[in-house]
C-alpha cells in the first residue's frame, strides 16, 4: 500500500467537525486476494466486527465505536469496493460468499480465532451469511434492519407491502442500472458537518459495490429460498427500528427458521439507520446482550 494512501484516511479522520471518535481510531489494511482491504479499530478484549451497509462506510459506527471499544477490540470494515478499501478484481468479488471470505480473512489477519460480528444494511446481510458459512469464526452474531437471507425471500414472496417497499432495490437489479444512492447523500441528509468525510469516501467508491450487491445477491422472483445456506448456530441479536420503510419488521417473521437457538428480537422507534438515530438505546441492548448470551462451541445442529 503507498504511503500517499495510508496518509489521505488519517487526514480525513482529522477533519474537526467529525464525530470526535474518527481521531481516536487507527487504521489498518489487509490483502484479501490481491486487493487492498482498510479497517479501523479502537479497545482491547475480545474481537468485534462492524460490518457497514450501503452506501457508507466503517464512519457508519461513529456511536457505536467509543462505547464497545470500553470491553472489546472493535474492527469497523470499509467494504470492499467502499471508501479506502480497493474494489475486487472482478464483480463477482461482490457476491456475498467472496465478501464472507473477506471478513474471516480480516479475523486471520488480527491473530484471532473468533469474532462477534454486527452489521447493518447489506452488511448485515453479510453478517448473517458470514455466521452461516464460518460457524467456528462466529461467537455472536448480530444483525441491525435486515432479516435472516431466507425469511427475506418469504417476505418478498408472501408479503406484499415487502414487495412494494423493495421497489428501489428491484431497480437497481436491471442490467445497466447504477446505484441510487451514494455516500455524500449520507453526509449531505444525515451529518453535513462530516460532509468532507463523506465526499472523500465517496470519491473512493465504487458504484458497482452498491448496484452489484442489488444485481448479484439481493432475492429475485420467485423469491425461492437458498436451501445451501446453512443454519446459523450461535446466538443471535436482532435491532430494528419500527419506521424502516425499506425492510419492514414483518419482514423478520420467519428469522427463526434458519437459527439455531432462540433470537433476542428489540424492536425500536427509529428509522431504517437506527444504529445512528437511537445510539445509546441500541449501544446499552448490545452491550447488555452480549454480557449475558451465553457462547456455547458452534455445533451442527441435530
Amino acid at each position: 500500500m503507498h504511503t500517499i494512501a495510508r496518509i489521505i484516511p488519517a487526514v480525513a479522520r482529522a477533519w474537526p467537525w467529525s464525530h470526535p471518535v474518527a481521531r481516536h481510531v487507527h487504521d489498518g489494511w489487509y490483502q484479501y486476494q490481491g486487493r487492498w482491504v482498510h479497517y479501523v479499530t479502537c479497545g482491547h478484549g475480545p474481537l468485534l466486527i462492524l460490518i457497514h451497509g450501503v452506501p457508507e462506510c466503517w464512519y457508519s459506527w461513529r456511536c457505536q465505536i467509543a462505547a464497545l471499544a470500553q470491553r472489546y477490540q472493535v474492527v469497523a470494515l470499509d467494504q470492499p469496493g467502499f471508501n479506502y478499501s480497493q474494489a475486487p478484481a472482478d464483480h463477482a468479488g461482490y457476491q456475498t460468499r467472496a465478501l464472507a471470505g473477506v471478513v474471516d480473512a480480516l479475523i486471520t489477519h488480527l491473530g484471532q480465532t473468533q469474532a462477534i460480528v454486527i452489521g447493518h444494511d447489506t452488511g448485515a446481510w453479510l453478517a448473517w451469511h458470514v455466521a452461516a458459512y464460518f460457524p467456528q469464526r462466529v461467537t455472536r452474531l448480530v444483525s441491525i434492519s435486515v432479516p435472516h437471507p431466507n425469511a427475506m425471500r418469504q417476505a418478498l414472496a408472501l408479503r406484499a407491502e415487502q414487495y412494494v417497499a423493495s421497489t428501489y432495490a428491484q431497480r437497481m437489479q436491471q442490467p445497466g442500472a447504477r446505484a441510487l444512492f451514494r455516500p455524500w447523500m449520507m453526509g449531505w441528509h444525515g451529518n453535513r458537518r462530516a460532509l468532507l468525510l463523506y465526499l472523500l469516501a465517496d470519491l473512493g467508491t465504487d458504484d458497482a459495490a452498491i448496484s452489484g450487491f442489488y444485481r448479484l445477491n439481493y432475492p429475485r422472483e420467485p423469491f425461492a429460498c437458498d436451501d445451501t445456506l446453512p443454519s446459523v448456530l450461535c446466538p443471535t441479536l436482532v435491532i430494528h427500528g419500527s419506521r424502516d420503510t425499506a425492510l419492514l419488521t414483518s419482514s423478520h417473521a420467519e428469522n427463526q427458521r434458519w437459527v439455531h437457538q432462540p433470537i433476542t428480537f428489540h424492536l425500536l422507534d427509529a428509522g431504517h439507520f437506527v444504529h445512528q438515530e437511537c445510539p445509546d438505546v441500541v449501544n446499552q441492548t448490545v452491550l447488555e446482550w452480549l454480557a449475558t448470551a451465553s457462547v456455547p462451541t458452534p455445533t451442527s445442529p441435530p
